[in-house]
C-alpha cells in the first residue's frame, strides 16, 4: 500500500507517548514492504543526519516548521473564538498546501492522520481522493482534561475547562467523517463512543518499542523509580504526590530507601520534588540503565492521560511495578497478579515496603508483568489494523461514513 501520515510533531527521536506511537507505525509499516510518506511539523527543519534512522524507513519526508511564538499568538487569538486552541496553534497554511501537493502526487491508498489537531487537514482532502482515512485520536483528549480538572487551580483551571468544552464539541463532530478512529484502550473507545456515536472505532493499543531489558546486575535493595516527560501536568502532579504524600511514608519503614526520579523535563520540577532520598536523575538514553536495577518502578498518577508507556516498558523489563486505579484503567483488560494498584498514599507506601522486604515475591511480580506486557503489546496488532480492509461498524451498529457536510475553513495562517 502507499500511505501518507500526517502529524503535528517529528516522530524522531521516539520519545514521548506520540513521537514514540508514531515511529513504531511508520517503521512497522516500512518493515511489512508498504510505501511510507510523512508529512509533519516541526521547531526547526532537521539536518538530514539527525533524522536518518527515520528517513531510511521512509520513501519521502516533508517537514513544515512551526515557529513557537507565531503558534502561541495564533492560539491567543483563538480565544475569541470556538476552535479548540490546539487545533488554532497548529494551522498553517504552508501545511495545508504541502498535504495537498503530497496527497496528488502519491496517491495514497491510506492516510494515517494522528491527533485531532491534524483532522482539519484531512477532512479538507477527503473528497478528492479515494483513500482509507484513519484518524489516530490515540486517547480522547477532552476526556484526560476532564480528570485532571480537580487538580487544577485559578486561571489554569478555567483555561483547561474552556479548552475541554471546545475539544469535545470538536472531537464529536470530527471522528464520524474518518473511516476509521483509533485509540489505545478500551477505556478510551468507551470515552469517545459517548462523545460520537457514529464513529467506527478500533482499539489499537501500544507496542513496545526494540529495548532488550538483559539484566545487567542484582536490582538494588530498596532503589524506587519514576519515569516519564515531566512538562506534562499529570506527570509533574504524580511527582508531588510521590514526594510529598507516598515516599516519605516508604522512608519511615525502610530508612535506606532511595527515589530517582527520570526523564526528559526535570527542569520544570519545583523545589517540592527534592527531599531527603530523593535524586533528580534527568534524561537518561537507555532505558536498561535505570530499568533493570530498580527495586520498584512507581507510577502514582492521580489522573492520567491514556496509557501511559513508560508503565508498559517498566513491566516489559520484569521490573515490579506499584501503580494506581488511574493508570490501570488505561491498561485494561489486565490480569490482577502483573501489578499492584492502591489510590491513598498510606496503601500506595504499603505496597511498595512490603516489595522491599520481600524481594522474591518482588522478582515473580516482575516475571509475570514482564510475560503479560510482552505477549500483549505488539505493534503486529498496529499493522493488521493498517492493512485491514474497511469493516468497522460504527457504535450505533451502522456502518456507512455520513454524508460530509461542507465546513467552514478551519486551517489558516502561516
Amino acid at each position: 500500500m502507499r500511505v501518507v501520515f500526517l502529524t503535528s510533531r517529528m516522530p524522531f527521536p521516539p520519545e514521548g507517548g506520540d513521537r514514540f506511537r508514531v515511529f513504531h507505525l511508520l517503521r512497522t509499516a516500512s518493515e511489512a514492504g508498504h510505501e511510507v510518506h510523512l508529512v509533519t511539523f516541526d521547531r526547526s527543519l532537521p539536518s538530514p543526519a539527525a533524522i536518518a534512522p527515520l528517513s531510511r524507513l521512509l520513501a519521502s519526508i516533508r517537514v513544515v516548521r512551526l515557529p513557537k511564538l507565531v503558534s502561541t499568538l495564533r492560539a491567543a487569538q483563538a480565544l475569541a473564538g470556538r476552535l479548540p486552541l490546539q487545533a488554532a496553534y497548529y494551522q498553517s497554511a504552508r501545511m495545508r498546501a504541502l498535504i495537498g501537493v503530497v496527497l496528488d502526487s502519491v496517491r495514497p491508498d491510506v492516510v494515517y492522520t494522528h491527533l485531532f489537531r491534524m483532522a482539519p487537514y484531512a477532512m479538507e482532502r477527503m473528497n478528492e481522493h479515494r483513500a482509507r482515512w484513519i484518524l489516530d485520536f490515540t486517547d480522547v483528549i477532552s476526556a484526560g482534561i476532564a480528570r485532571s480538572l480537580p487538580f487544577r487551580h485559578g486561571p489554569d483551571l478555567w483555561l483547561y475547562r474552556e479548552e475541554m468544552k471546545r475539544i469535545e464539541r470538536f472531537e464529536a463532530a470530527t471522528a464520524p467523517r474518518f473511516d476509521e478512529c483509533w485509540v489505545i484502550s478500551e477505556a478510551e473507545r468507551a470515552n469517545l463512543a459517548a462523545l460520537a456515536p457514529d464513529a467506527r472505532i478500533r482499539v489499537v493499543p501500544m507496542g513496545l518499542g526494540p529495548e532488550p531489558f538483559h539484566p545487567n546486575g542484582p536490582r538494588d535493595a530498596a532503589r524506587l523509580l519514576f519515569l516519564g516527560f515531566h512538562e506534562v501536568f499529570h506527570n509533574r502532579d504524580a511527582v508531588r504526590f510521590l514526594v510529598r504524600d507516598v515516599f516519605p511514608r516508604v522512608r519511615a519503614a525502610v530508612p535506606v530507601a532511595t527515589l530517582d526520579i527520570a526523564g526528559r523535563g526535570t527542569a520544570s520540577l519545583g523545589a517540592w520534588a527534592r527531599g531527603d532520598g530523593v535524586r533528580i536523575v534527568g534524561y537518561v538514553p537507555r532505558l536498561e540503565d535505570v530499568l533493570m536495577t530498580a527495586t520498584v518502578f512507581v507510577a502514582p498518577h492521580r489522573f492520567a492521560a491514556g496509557l501511559q508507556t513508560k508503565v508498559i516498558q517498566a513491566l516489559a523489563s520484569g521490573t515490579p511495578v506499584v501503580s494506581t486505579p488511574s493508570v490501570r484503567l488505561g491498561l485494561e483488560p489486565v490480569p490482577d497478579d502483573v501489578l499492584r494498584i492502591a489510590k491513598e498514599p498510606e496503601a500506595l507506601a504499603a505496597e511498595i515496603v512490603k516489595l522491599i522486604r520481600d524481594p522474591a515475591d518482588a522478582a515473580a511480580l516482575g516475571q509475570r508483568g514482564r510475560a503479560w506486557a510482552r505477549s500483549t503489546f505488539t505493534w503486529n496488532v498496529a499493522l493488521e489494523a493498517l492493512e485491514a480492509p474497511n469493516g468497522l461498524e460504527s457504535n450505533n451498529g451502522t456502518h456507512p461514513k455520513p454524508t460530509q457536510k461542507p465546513l467552514p475553513s478551519l486551517i489558516a495562517g502561516v
